[in-house]
């Protein structure tokens, strides 16, 4: 009992509370949160040396080093953070499509692109012909035909090109802007190389993609009926 009674002491708390931080910090899965909670948690334990009595110079130390370590990643962490914020024009717009990325995560994703203003009647994709880039809109609306009739519209949102990006193949119809269209704009090929060092955002981006063009699909399935039904 007295040596449980030791155990649980004032003078040990600093080091139980060092231990649980730690502990915890193992936990966590956002790496910002993970290394202020290991900072305090060394910090702790540092505190705790210090009440314990002896020479534990060697054990501050590298509490001291580990610190050190975990302070500069922090603050490689806040920098980065800081540089990737998202536009505040289409912020709301990004994080209500992009739901399950952080902001982050959709800043890095447009550093893969550009943002483009199109005018009224500019070409995003022409029926089969290759795709070259893939866009997604922000603002404005753009028309949809295949062999020159219009079967839909697209507006901010939705994705052009999708169909092609997905299957490899060449553009399946003929997107032209109907107003001004503000777009962030993907080279394919970049695109792909940022899929491959991103692969969290990738498998978001193709479920976001795979049901767009489920729907529409879907649309313009119903819109073609109604043609033929009424020809």
């Amino acid at each position: 009992m007295e040596d449980l009674a030791t155990i649980f002491s004032l003078n040990n708390l600093p080091g139980h509370i060092s231990y649980v931080l730690i502990a915890f910090s193992y936990w966590l899965t956002d790496i910002y949160w993970l290394r202020v909670m290991a900072i305090f948690g060394l910090a702790m334990e540092i505190l705790y040396f210090t009440f314990s009595g002896g020479d534990l110079r060697a054990g501050i130390g590298w509490d001291l080093v580990f610190i050190a370590i975990n302070a500069y990643q922090l603050y490689r962490l806040i920098q980065e953070r800081r540089a990737l914020q998202l536009p505040e024009r289409e912020r709301d717009l990004l994080r209500s499509v992009f739901t399950g990325l952080e902001d982050a995560q959709i800043a890095r994703l447009l550093a893969a692109g550009e943002f483009s203003d199109l005018q009224p009647g500019a070409v995003l994709t022409t029926e089969n012909k290759a795709l070259e880039k893939i866009f997604f809109i922000c603002t404005g609306s753009a028309s949809v035909t295949i062999g020159g009739r219009e079967i839909s519209s697209l507006e901010k949102g939705n994705f052009v090109g999708e169909v092609a990006f997905l299957t490899g193949q060449p553009a399946t119809a003929t997107v032209v802007a109907r107003s001004d269209v503000r777009a962030l704009v993907f080279a394919k090929d970049k695109l792909n190389l940022f899929f491959k060092n991103e692969t969290e955002v990738a498998g978001l981006i193709y479920q976001l993609l795979g049901r767009e063009l489920a729907h529409k699909m879907k649309v313009s399935n119903a819109l073609l009926s109604v043609g033929s039904a009424t020809a």
